[in-house]
């Protein structure tokens, strides 16, 4: 059975979806998670291809995680000073 490549680019996940998520695990790089879950969101819709849910909950978790730290950089602050 030959694959032809329609179905193989629907086969294929989304790169920059993995990026996202690995920056969201890192802790630190919440803004590049939310940049590249972007960019992946845009290029899945273009080509069709997978990993669409990856790149939502990289976007995601991008925000909670800049806000968290927002939130815990206020309340070092404010109890240091």
């Amino acid at each position: 059975m030959s694959i032809n490549s329609a179905e193989a680019r629907l086969a294929r996940y989304n790169p920059w979806a993995f990026v996202s998520l690995a920056c969201v695990l890192l802790l630190v790089l919440g803004v590049f998670a939310v940049y590249f879950g972007n960019k992946a969101l845009k290029e899945i819709k273009k080509s069709n291809q997978r990993g669409m849910k990856l790149a939502q909950w990289g976007v995601v978790l991008g925000y909670v995680e800049i806000v968290s730290g927002v939130i815990v950089f206020t309340a070092i602050l404010a109890i240091t000073y």
